[in-house]
């Protein structure tokens, strides 16, 4: 019960500070200019880690599923 009264009011907090900091928070859409980020940035594909990385989670779930040890009892 105390943790059920502790989340609604974090809850009703958030929501009341949270509004008043986005109230108070200054406009700032005419100080920023944008930045061309589109060739700087090499995000776009997988890459060889991404490759590697899916590879071995792929081969370390063939290895649990192909090691079943048939180690059920055999009792009558």
């Amino acid at each position: 019960m105390v943790m059920r009264k502790t989340m609604i009011s974090l809850a009703a907090a958030g929501m009341i500070l949270g509004s008043t900091a986005a109230a108070a928070a200054p406009v700032a859409s005419e100080a920023r200019s944008a930045s061309p980020v589109a060739k700087s940035e090499n995000l776009a594909g997988i890459g060889t880690f991404g490759i590697l990385l899916g590879v071995l989670i792929v081969a370390g779930v063939i290895a649990v599923i192909a090691s079943d040890d048939n180690d059920h009892p055999a009792s009558p």
